[in-house]
């Protein structure tokens, strides 16, 4: 088993460089990402870490996902790592790591993402473990044929669409608790959307804060946090309908994807 599942992580590893190499010229070039992928008899250890290339500091956001797909149901889950950082000029530095079961069976995507100040992509990586047969069939297609446009969080790219990502920057538990319930919400109806949304909780008038929902570019809602469960719940069932007329809009061709 263990042998079969070091195999797997090689061919993958080998798809993750030939579809990610395109992808890593424009997004590493300042701040690189990387995701070490360590096997033993028992566990899978995973180590994201961020290289600085620029002579100057950085400040940093960073997401380390675990996406698992069942190959009998087709049932996702995924597991999030974030923080933040400064990183100084020509400095390497672990941000997270993980384990998974050496045993597992189900289609795992790896996925980090590096933010800068201005909330935009700058360095990621990948590793598909246990990846389908449209992973290999990929893998064996040239680099010409497998050219990716400069933001894959928009479109299919080299094979691993990064849909379904949350972000959440909340200060307050009534903050928190409105994000639990936009993310049940978001998973119930199976939005999986085709750009990042993040959920960001900022300091307002008189020491209330309030919550700002952005997807992509676009700012979908804004409101003052109210701690009353109601009202959260309000809130967030028409965050969710905004999300969902958004993707839709997006698919139809009313939003352009920037792309950087």
């Amino acid at each position: 088993m263990f042998l079969k599942f070091a195999s797997n992580i090689i061919l993958t590893a080998a798809f993750c460089l030939l579809a990610f190499g395109v992808q890593a010229q424009i997004h590493n070039t300042k701040v690189a990402g990387k995701i070490d992928v360590e096997a033993n008899s028992d566990l899978i250890k995973i180590t994201a870490s961020a290289y600085n290339k620029t002579s100057i500091s950085e400040s940093l956001k960073y997401v380390l996902s675990v996406i698992k797909t069942d190959p009998e149901t087709g049932n996702r889950s995924k597991n999030d790592q974030s923080g933040r950082l400064v990183l100084g000029a020509g400095q390497k530095q672990n941000l997270s790591q993980t384990t998974i079961s050496a045993n597992e069976t189900a289609r795992i995507i790896i996925l980090l993402l590096i933010y800068n100040i201005d909330n935009e992509i700058i360095g990621k990586d990948r590793v598909i473990i246990n990846g389908n047969d449209a992973d290999m069939e990929l893998a064996a297609k040239t680099k010409e044929q497998v050219y990716v446009s400069p933001d894959a969080q928009y479109v299919k790219a080299d094979g691993v669409e990064l849909r379904g990502i949350i972000l959440e920057e909340t200060k307050t538990r009534p903050g928190r608790e409105f994000y639990r319930m936009y993310t049940d919400s978001y998973q119930y109806y199976n939005i999986d959307g085709e750009q990042v949304v993040l959920i960001k909780e900022t300091l307002s008038i008189a020491n209330n804060t309030k919550i700002e929902i952005t997807i992509g570019s676009v700012k979908i809602l804004e409101f003052i946090v109210r701690p009353q469960n109601d009202f959260l719940k309000q809130l967030a069932e028409i965050a969710i309908k905004r999300t969902n007329k958004y993707f839709n809009d997006l698919r139809s061709g009313k939003y352009t994807v920037t792309q950087y």
